[in-house]
């Protein structure tokens, strides 16, 4: 009898303490999940989905985790998408945990591959199926009813807000041309490995949440992923996946000084890890092309805005504090000092420079040429004819055999003929 009742008391205690863990597990809250779809360096020029947009949706939803479409290999090593190394210095500076979910492999050079076979009689069938296929679909014409030719999606899409690549309209579509592309091709170059990259992504994903418990959770993707992320979710329930709509309005505060720095004045040293990135010459150098070395700016540099100049002119500084003794360095010193019209130090600059150029200890074929070249334009508005003419002539033997050769006389234009005379800056 007393062996009964302990038994039955047995079974009762672990039914209870069963039903408690059960009780507990369900109570428990699960982890928000927002995906978050972006436009990768088209933030910086449209109006309506921007950088501080991004600021604005990480500060909105306040995550305690980021996760950035990042290669974990690169991760704080390389410079990378904009709006991914802006989501790292947001959270690095707040204090939160960011993970890089990234996944593509080198060797498959997948674009290239599909450039390749784009042009094979299979392929070319392959096509009519898959166009075929969008025609006959209710998803895809509907779209593009209402928004435009997915082939003209580069000009109508340009201005349309966070609220349409972050919608239903924009990821059904997506869902459906990636769905018929995976009939038609298969899991491969020509959607760039669709099923294979996403589901990678979405283990590191998952990896990073189990690393780093919290409630909410941020995945900055591309826009074209964010349906896989929001599926894949939706099935097991392991999140609470949050509807972008949800969000707003958005809380638009002031930009944290790091994150302004990055913005304004191309500051991303929170970024990197210590020791990174490695080729720190090279780092700079990026950061001033687009500024003072766009399309047509070093042959007609009175194209240069003044406000250019003057960012350029912060980058350089803290090039010069990190790399006093770069070449690289002084040759964009130069350049700035030309820019500025201050021609007396940008020819003393351009002196130290050739000097190496024929000692052999400058090997960059632009530096080399350019050189030559822009210190025959300061001499030239110093008036010192003869000088520029030899400065020329260098600048051209220089120019020979390089991947430049071919645009030496847009290059140098008619500077041997005519002296070279500078309008002003815009």
């Amino acid at each position: 009898m007393r062996k009964r009742t302990w038994l039955a008391f047995l079974l009762i205690s672990l039914v209870l303490s069963s039903s408690a863990a059960t009780t507990a597990l369900a109570e428990k809250p699960r982890p928000q999940a927002l995906v978050l779809g972006t436009i990768h360096q088209r933030h910086g020029s449209n109006p309506n989905y921007t950088y501080e947009d991004v600021v604005s949706i990480l500060s909105t939803f306040d995550p305690d985790l980021i996760c950035v479409e990042i290669r974990p290999q690169d991760f704080r090593k390389v410079p990378y998408l904009k709006e991914m190394m802006l989501a790292t210095i947001w959270g690095l500076s707040h204090g939160k945990a960011v993970a890089p979910i990234d996944w593509w492999e080198d060797a498959q050079n997948a674009r290239e591959i599909r450039a390749k076979l784009a042009k094979l009689p299979e392929y070319v069938e392959k096509d009519k199926e898959e166009k075929a296929l969008c025609a006959r679909s209710p998803i895809v014409l509907d779209f593009e009813k209402k928004y435009g030719p997915s082939d003209k999606e580069d000009s109508w899409s340009k201005s349309l807000g966070y609220q349409y690549w972050n919608g239903r309209d924009y990821n059904r579509y997506y869902a459906e041309i990636y769905r018929i592309s995976m009939q038609v091709y298969g899991d491969g170059p020509f959607n760039l490995f669709y099923q294979t990259r996403n589901t990678r992504m979405m283990a590191l994903i998952r990896k990073a949440i189990e690393a780093h418990p919290g409630q909410k959770v941020m995945i900055l993707t591309g826009s074209e992923h964010k349906h896989f992320f929001d599926a894949e979710f939706s099935k097991d329930g392991s999140v609470e996946l949050v509807d972008f709509e949800k969000l707003l309005p958005l809380d638009k505060k002031p930009l944290e000084p790091a994150v302004m720095k990055f913005l304004e004045e191309a500051d991303d040293s929170l970024y990197y890890e210590m020791g990174y990135p490695a080729d720190i010459d090279a780092n700079y150098r990026e950061k001033l092309v687009p500024l003072v070395h766009g399309p047509d700016m070093d042959v007609f540099p009175e194209t240069i805005p003044a406000a250019n100049v003057l960012k350029a002119s912060g980058i350089l500084a803290r090039w010069k504090a990190a790399r006093p003794e770069s070449d690289g360095r002084t040759f964009e010193s130069a350049w700035l000092d030309f820019l500025r019209e201050d021609y007396g130090l940008a020819t003393d600059e351009y002196h130290l420079l050739t000097g190496k150029v024929d000692e052999g200890k400058i090997q960059d074929p632009f530096l080399r040429f350019d050189s030559y070249l822009n210190l025959g334009r300061c001499y030239d508005l110093l008036g010192k004819r003869e000088d520029a003419l030899r400065c020329y002539a260098r600048g051209e033997e220089l120019i020979a055999g390089t991947n430049y050769e071919r645009a030496k006389s847009y290059i140098f234009q008619n500077y041997k003929d005519v002296a070279y005379r500078r309008p002003k800056n815009k």
